[in-house]
């Protein structure tokens, strides 16, 4: 589990800090992964996202906020090898975009069940409860 746990706590720094390229991720990512994000006040309908398009979604992350942080609060191993890791993750809006004003302070809980194939993250489900925006 020690490998798993790196793993994850290297892929939360990279999506942390917004990094987009490809390499950084080689190590961390299965290059067949397939993150799935479940309904929530951002998406409305279930999203499944690629290699390449869990990269698309950080640009955008980056062109729309700042200090992104992800404070992980409980892991748990599965039988089946997965990890399920729950916390608290927060960003400010950078801009006014939508619902969003410059200055806000987004926060979310989420639940992150993660499955590994290679030694990298194959598959991630994402059950993310934003508070009110």
């Amino acid at each position: 589990m020690k490998e798993q746990l790196a793993l994850i706590t290297t892929y939360f720094s990279l999506v942390d800090a917004f990094e987009t390229a490809p390499t950084a991720y080689a190590a961390v990512l299965h290059p067949d992964v397939i993150q799935t994000e479940f309904p929530n006040l951002l998406y409305k309908s279930i999203q499944h996202r690629s290699f390449t398009e869990i990269l698309d979604n950080l640009r955008i992350g980056r062109e729309l906020l700042q200090d992104s942080r992800f404070d992980v609060s409980s892991t748990q191993p599965c039988a089946d090898g997965s990890v399920v890791v729950e916390g608290v993750w927060q960003a400010t809006v950078i801009s006014d975009v939508g619902p969003f004003t410059r200055g806000q302070r987004l926060s979310a809980q989420l639940s992150l069940i993660f499955e590994f194939k290679d030694g990298q993250i194959f598959r991630q489900r994402r059950y993310p409860c934003y508070e009110p925006f």
